[in-house]
Formats: structure tokens, C-alpha cells, sequence
């Protein structure tokens, strides 16, 4: 075999192949592809609009596309001097003579419209006075448009000529959707009625934006708190929706839609509080968050970042602490807080991680709020063996001090155990309430036995762990 042959075919096929593929892109042009062509999109429907003042003189020419349709006629100008002004029947002037008060200029013999006071039979009436000198027109006279009266102003022609042809509007009310209605604090969804309670401003807002107090029974008092809400839309969804209203919810002030959460929590009957990040004692390996509060910081400084967190949403009836085992330590610190606090009219929650904490006593001092913390049900170890021990610590604390104080976050896991533990609660003997009915009022038979000598001698442990 001869492979300088057959090398030298090979080259003549391709060199043949190259010069006819040459040649037809010569000849058909640039429609006949060729390897690694670049082939610009032609733009098709594509029209450019340019302002009136950029036009020049100079005609467009006609695209493809005007050549194709049919020109429309232009409209004809009806010439009010060739064309006299239609009267209308002797009946319908004496019937608008009649109904314009003495001393008003008379209607313009064109608008026959009728004015918003009329009533629907008499626009019915008119209406059929008008068909008769319009079928006459028509067969006698092109269509005249209706003419406007210079003394009559836009809006008021517009609001006649819509209601000759709606002679009886229907009356429409603002529609409300499924999702606006659940977001909407005014109506809460509730399982059974609530008694209505006129706000009061002159309230703090503790007292404003809590829920309906029940009925004190003699039963111990449980207030579970629902803490770290607002950054996983499904676990705060179902916290919403499935625990029942007297949990009480606290949102972190980092969530978005914060304002969107808290009513939706109210449309549930649920109270409402906010995290308060604080600096701890493993601080900086646990970070709080970029709007703590240190203890490193001037108060005024932490003062506004406080502010911040408050103008975060509203609605609620005080704020939860999230970590902060050092800066409730501080007195320089903690004065100013809570003199913000009892200004705001504020409940400050303590989380019981630190005995040492001065909240308590500032508070009293200043008359504000406090309460602490008595239980983290799911910080310890996150299992349902030990959730449920938890749960039950919760019951023998509420049977020593009359009312308990519990935290949780929203696990899976934590929801599970605490919906299964709340459907028995009453049963053994407990009563779940909203946050806000724990705390101590002299004037409230239910604060007295919260606070009698008795139970202040059989102090719970204030653990978060």
C-alpha cells in the first residue's frame, strides 16, 4: 500500500472541500453557516421610540409591518358650526326646568347627564328621554360626541358620565385576604371568646399589650416563655399556630418582618416579648449579637443600642434577656437599663443564669417589673427524657411558690414535648397563663398568696440549666 497516495487524496479532498465551502459562503452569503462564523442576532420587533423634540424633519420610511396593515381613517371633526346643537323633547327641558332651583344658571342643553343627587328613577327616566334624541340624530346627523361645559370641572364630568352608565352602583367594601386577616391584631383567632378591653394609654405597655387574665382558681400558675423566635419561618410559624395562646412568645430583635410576626402572635392571642442580647461571662467566645449591651461600653452607648432594640418592633409587654450571666452584674450598667425600662413601661424576664444578678432589687427599687427565670427545659440536654424532667421540676416549683416561671426554645423536639405535656396540665391540677399574670400586684388576692412569707421561705432555684 502506498501511503504517499493516499495521503495526497486526502489532502486534495480536504482542500477541495475548503475551497467549495468557500465559495458557497461567497455566493448564498453569511445564511450558509460555517465553523466558528460569528452570526449577529438580527433584531426583529424592535422599535425604537424617540421624544417628539429629537425627531428630525426628515418622513420615517414605512416598515414592512405598516405596509401590511391598513391605515385608520382619522376621526371626523364634527364642526359645531354646521352642525347645530340637539335640542331635546319639550318634555325633558320642562322636566330639567323643574328640578333647577330658582337662581341657578341652567344645565347646558348638551349635558342632559343627571347630577349625583338625583335619584335611580329619575337617571331611569332621563335615560329613556335621551334614547329618543339620540335614534334621531342618527338617522338625520352623524354622531356628535358630548360636549363638556367649561363651567363644569373635570371630576365632576368624569363622576356623571360614570354613573349614566352604572345607573346603580354597587356598594363595595375592602376585601380582606386569608393572609392579611392572620396578620391583623384586631380580629385574634381564638378557640373561645375573649373578653374585649378598651385601651388604655395612660398604661404601661406591660398592662396595654397583655392578654385577657384568667380567672385566678387557686390552682398553681405555670407561664412558659418561647424564646429565640423570628429567624426559622417554620418553627415560628408553628409555634404561632399550634401551642396555645397563653404561651408567650419573645422574638430575637435580628428576625425580619419583626412587626409582621408580633401581629400575627396577636391574632393568636399570644403576648409578645423581645430578646435582649447582654454580654455574658464566656464573652467573646459566646457572642451575643452586634447590638448587645456590653459591659465594656459607656451606658449611654448601650442606652441607644437598648433603643435600637426596642424600636425593633412594638406591641410587646417587656423583653427577655438572652445570655448576659455578667452584665446583670453591673450595677453602672443595670441602673440606666432599667430606669429605661420602668420609662417605657417595660417587663424586664431575667433568665436565671446568674443568682448574683442585681435585677431584682433595681427593679423593686424602681418599681418595675421583674420577673426570673425559673427553668430552661431544653438547655441542659436537648432529648425528650430530659425535656419531660424539665417539665415536671416546672410543676413541683409551681406547687412550692404557687406559680412557675419555664424557657424554651423552639425545637422540634421542644414544641413535641411541650404540647404533649400542656394537653394533661389542667388535669393534674396546674393552669397555664400568659407571663404578665405572674406578676405580683398588691391589690390582686392571686399576688398574695405568690408572695405571702410562706413562699418567700421556699425559694425556687433560679438555674437556666
Amino acid at each position: 500500500m502506498n501511503w504517499n497516495k493516499i495521503l495526497l487524496t486526502l489532502s486534495w479532498v480536504a482542500l477541495i472541500s475548503l475551497i467549495s465551502a468557500t465559495a458557497g459562503y461567497m455566493v448564498y452569503g453569511p445564511h450558509v453557516p460555517l465553523p466558528y462564523v460569528y452570526q449577529p442576532e438580527t433584531a426583529t420587533h424592535e422599535t425604537t421610540q424617540k421624544p417628539e423634540d429629537e425627531h428630525s424633519g426628515e418622513p420615517e420610511e414605512p416598515t414592512h409591518e405598516s405596509l401590511l396593515k391598513p391605515e385608520a381613517p382619522p376621526p371626523e371633526q364634527v364642526n359645531t358650526d354646521q352642525h347645530p346643537t340637539l335640542i331635546p323633547p319639550d318634555n325633558a327641558r320642562e322636566t330639567a326646568s323643574a328640578e333647577t332651583p330658582a337662581g341657578a344658571a341652567a344645565p347646558s342643553p348638551d349635558n342632559t347627564v343627571t347630577s349625583p343627587e338625583k335619584t335611580a328613577p329619575d337617571a331611569a327616566s332621563e335615560h329613556k328621554e335621551e334614547a329618543a334624541p339620540e335614534n334621531h340624530s342618527a338617522a338625520t346627523a352623524p354622531e356628535v360626541s358630548p360636549e363638556i361645559s367649561p363651567a363644569t370641572s373635570p371630576e365632576t364630568s368624569q363622576e356623571t358620565l360614570s354613573q349614566t352608565n352604572n345607573p346603580e352602583p354597587a356598594v363595595t367594601g375592602p376585601t380582606e385576604t386569608t393572609e392579611t386577616a392572620a396578620l391583623s391584631p384586631a380580629q385574634p383567632v381564638t378557640s373561645s371568646p375573649v373578653q374585649e378591653r378598651s385601651p388604655d394609654l395612660h398604661q404601661p405597655n406591660w398592662q396595654r399589650y397583655s392578654q385577657q387574665q384568667p380567672a385566678d382558681d387557686g390552682r398553681p400558675r405555670i407561664a412558659i416563655v418561647l424564646t429565640g423566635l423570628g429567624l426559622s419561618r417554620a418553627a415560628t410559624d408553628a409555634a404561632i399556630r399550634q401551642l396555645p395562646g397563653a404561651i408567650t412568645l419573645s422574638f430575637t430583635p435580628y428576625a425580619k418582618d419583626l412587626d409582621s410576626w408580633i401581629a400575627l402572635a396577636h391574632s393568636h392571642n399570644h403576648e409578645v416579648l423581645i430578646d435582649l442580647p447582654m454580654e455574658p461571662l464566656t464573652y467573646p467566645s459566646d457572642d451575643p449579637g452586634p447590638q448587645a449591651l456590653l459591659t465594656g461600653r459607656e451606658p449611654e452607648g448601650n442606652l441607644r443600642y437598648l433603643a435600637w432594640i426596642a424600636n425593633r418592633g412594638s406591641g410587646y409587654v417587656g423583653m427577655s434577656v438572652y445570655m448576659g450571666e455578667r452584665f446583670v452584674t453591673s450595677e453602672r450598667q443595670m441602673k440606666p437599663v432599667m430606669e429605661y425600662f420602668k420609662d417605657q413601661g417595660l417587663l424586664f424576664l431575667d433568665n436565671g443564669r446568674n443568682e448574683a444578678s442585681l435585677a431584682p432589687r433595681i427593679g423593686r427599687e424602681m418599681g418595675s417589673p421583674v420577673l426570673v427565670n425559673n427553668r430552661a427545659i431544653d438547655e441542659a440536654q436537648l432529648s425528650r427524657v430530659a425535656i419531660d424532667s424539665r417539665l415536671a421540676q416546672v410543676e413541683q416549683i409551681a406547687l412550692r411558690n404557687g406559680y412557675a416561671i419555664a424557657t424554651g426554645r423552639p425545637f422540634p423536639v421542644t414544641l413535641e414535648r411541650m404540647a404533649s405535656w400542656i394537653q394533661g396540665l389542667d388535669q393534674r391540677g396546674y393552669q397555664l397563663v400568659p407571663l404578665t399574670a405572674v406578676i405580683p400586684q398588691p391589690d390582686d388576692p392571686a399576688s398574695a398568696k405568690m408572695t405571702s412569707p410562706k413562699n418567700k421561705n421556699k425559694q425556687a432555684p433560679k438555674t437556666g440549666g
